[in-house]
């Protein structure tokens, strides 16, 4: 390992947030640290949130090995623990994160859970400056199924997309703080599902929240 390629921590929190909607006030909470040098690196993902005021309703931790093999793509393997809502599922994890340019970033995961069910997601990011501090974050996520999971209401193929863009303000170089919109709606069959039991397939909510970096 060369001298100026030394293993360090980095990370912190991207979304620390609150939302408020139609159907009542929630947090949510997505946070990502790393271990090592360019090359390889341990990653840990912790995600979670639950109704503001109200008990947590989901917790979610990723534990990852993480080795690049291109110029800005890291290929990574782990194991994914639920914490809540089913503190029994333990799923393997096999993802790409990747990196276009210095604006655009994308990562797609797929889930084996240890009940024999394959899921997975994708997401891309983009960062639009406006000013020196000042800079508008699109971002476009899709979630899929590759089988019926009863208990969780999911049909094959894409089960549900967000649509999100949040306006950050850099306070520090480490420290920023946003307000934006999500726009959640189920796909599909799972769509399909959930209108015939009387579900709400859609919903747009406001977001406040800030973020952080080690």
């Amino acid at each position: 390992m060369a001298q100026d390629d030394a293993a360090s921590l980095s990370g912190g929190f991207d979304l620390i947030e609150m939302r408020t909607g139609d159907q009542g006030d929630a947090f949510l909470w997505d946070g990502s640290f790393s271990y090592g040098d360019s090359i390889d690196q341990a990653m840990l993902v912790v995600q979670g949130g639950g109704a503001l005021g109200g008990q947590i309703d989901e917790v979610q931790a990723r534990l990852f090995y993480g080795r690049t093999i291109g110029e800005n793509i890291v290929l990574l393997v782990g194991a994914r623990k639920d914490f809540k809502p089913h503190p029994r599922d333990i799923h393997a994890v096999i993802g790409i994160q990747g990196q276009i340019g210095s604006r655009l970033n994308w990562e797609s995961y797929a889930f084996l859970s240890d009940k024999g069910r394959l899921t997975g997601e994708a997401q891309v990011i983009y960062a639009l400056p406006i000013t020196e501090r000042l800079y508008l974050e699109p971002r476009i996520a899709a979630g899929w199924s590759a089988q019926s999971i009863d208990a969780e209401a999911l049909r094959p193929g894409f089960t549900e997309g967000e649509a999100t863009v949040r306006l950050r303000y850099r306070l520090t170089d480490k420290i920023n703080a946003y307000a934006g919109v999500v726009h959640e709606s189920l796909l599909g069959e799972t769509r399909v599902l959930a209108r015939s039991q009387g579900e709400a397939v859609k919903s747009t909510v406001a977001v406040i929240g800030f973020g952080f970096s080690l």
